[in-house]
């Protein structure tokens, strides 16, 4: 199902709005896609703390051996669960260079709660230093580490954003590539699916996204993609979607060139006979729920991940608890 929840949208979205167009979009044209650059970039972005404050969040650290000798690095975010309890594992986005579970904590906290949930944040390298498939196989890895810790994959709600949308679908389709037991839904955030962005150019004749043009956002993902064959399975998301692929929430919105992405990944969903919802916000910005604080918007959008994670929890029936 297709819906637009507002009609209009409200006047702090729309000061969002502009001040990204001024300040978020613009230092993206100047960065270049090297080390420096993503310094610079990963600098800029840890501002997120002061849209998302985290100060009052409880969060727990981890860094753990696997039995296969990797890490495992994260945090658990509101609470740490006991075995079996039903969680959330969560992917930051931000073009697989920048960002960490520190500057989405405010946001991924707020999911949780949203949730009824405790949070798994994964920490997954970055690059221009680990490209490609670094930040997956940390993904995979991070979810492995769940099952491992007692949490049942129908009790596991992976939610991503942006290119931690991408990095959700990449993980739930390697799951099915290896017949590892799916999460039970998935929750995303302006999620991107074509690596090439050349879904979201077709957009830009008639939206100026505030966050970043398609030509920014490939030349940054560039870093992570260097030398990658785009059609591998793990990259080319959209592919890997296929029947008994999980309920997923899209939500993106109405300022975004990655409508197009959102949109190809319902109608990808749906052909193979997927649960998909799309949401699509009127005058909403890139991964807009970040603006809880200020934006009703923001506030309504969370709200409808709580339904819809409801809903999955009505459909599992009641969690057959593992022993703590």
């Amino acid at each position: 199902m297709d819906r637009t929840p507002d009609a209009t949208a409200s006047r702090a979205s729309k000061i969002v709005a502009a001040v990204m167009l001024l300040t978020v979009r613009r230092l993206g044209t100047l960065l270049p896609p090297t080390p420096t650059g993503a310094r610079i970039g990963r600098g800029a972005m840890h501002g997120l703390r002061l849209v998302m404050p985290s100060w009052t969040v409880a969060r727990f650290p981890v860094h753990e051996q696997t039995d296969t000798g990797f890490a495992v690095r994260g945090e658990w975010v509101n609470a740490v669960p006991d075995p079996g309890e039903p969680v959330v594992y969560y992917l930051h986005g931000s073009a697989y260079f920048s960002c960490s579970p520190g500057t989405h904590r405010g946001l991924v906290a707020r999911v949780g709660h949203a949730c009824g949930r405790p949070v798994f944040a994964v920490r997954y390298r970055l690059a221009p230093e680990d490209p490609f498939p670094a930040a997956h196989e940390d993904a995979l890895r991070g979810y492995l580490w769940l099952l491992a810790r007692g949490h049942r994959p129908a009790d596991i709600v992976v939610a991503g954003d942006s290119a931690g949308g991408h990095l959700a679908l990449a993980l739930v389709g390697e799951l099915t590539r290896r017949g590892i037991p799916r999460p039970a839904g998935l929750v995303l955030f302006s999620p991107l699916a074509d690596l090439t962005l050349g879904l979201a150019a077709t957009k830009e004749p008639a939206v100026r996204d505030p966050y970043a043009s398609a030509t920014t956002a490939r030349r940054l993902i560039g870093m992570y993609t260097a030398g990658a064959d785009l059609a591998d399975p793990r990259l080319d998301v959209a592919a890997g979607i296929v029947p008994g692929f999980p309920p997923m929430l899209i939500q993106v919105g109405g300022l975004e060139v990655l409508q197009a992405d959102a949109q190809h990944l319902a109608a990808t969903a749906r052909g193979v006979g997927v649960r998909c919802e799309l949401q699509v916000w009127t005058g909403q910005v890139h991964v807009f729920q970040a603006g809880y604080l200020a934006v009703p918007e923001a506030v309504a959008a969370l709200a409808e991940v709580s339904a819809f994670v409801g809903e999955l929890d009505r459909a599992s029936g009641p969690p057959d608890r593992m022993p703590a």
